[in-house]
């Protein structure tokens, strides 16, 4: 699960979003919608929102980066700007034995365990994006004390996905 805070036209809007495999979860405004992702192409997107009657309508978005956190998307034709708020002292790093992704990505498998003893270098999580296996290894011997995401969801940069603690040789 991915949480984030939107500005869209002023205003603040709080948005989670789980993903497994194709389909989204998606919740805003006190509002939730069902997609699944039909087709990728870079920058586009072929959604279908699944209704509440189980018909399904078709959604094209495309979008790019704008400046900083700045975004721009069409959806169905119409041109958004949205702008991701950062939250104060997230970008102040993570906590000593913290492990995150370097980029948004997909948790593909998680190797280890609660409580498993690691050796530096030994793969904890794989993760996909733009169609990589990037590997999370651990950085020194030590304990696995915590695993904050699940097979399948969606993870932003800096955002810990695993923690350890480090055992002195």
């Amino acid at each position: 699960m991915t949480k984030f805070t939107l500005n869209l036209d002023g205003e603040e809007q709080e948005v989670e979003v789980t993903r497994q495999g194709n389909h989204l979860h998606v919740t805003y405004a006190d509002k939730t919608a069902e997609l699944e992702l039909v087709h990728t192409d870079g920058a586009e997107l072929l959604l279908e929102k699944i209704l509440a009657d189980g018909s399904r309508r078709r959604i094209r978005a495309a979008g790019h980066t704008g400046r900083g956190d700045e975004r721009q998307v069409w959806v169905n034709g119409r041109y958004h700007t949205y702008q991701r708020v950062r939250q104060r002292g997230q970008s102040g790093g993570l906590g000593e034995g913290s492990l995150a992704a370097t980029i948004p990505a997909v948790v593909t498998e998680i190797l280890v365990s609660l409580g498993d003893t690691v050796n530096e270098g030994d793969r904890l999580i794989l993760l996909e994006s733009m169609k990589m296996v990037i590997p999370i290894q651990s950085p020194y011997h030590g304990t696995v004390t915590s695993i904050n995401c699940t097979a399948g969801e969606s993870v932003q940069a800096g955002i810990a996905l695993i923690e350890l603690t480090k055992i002195d040789d």
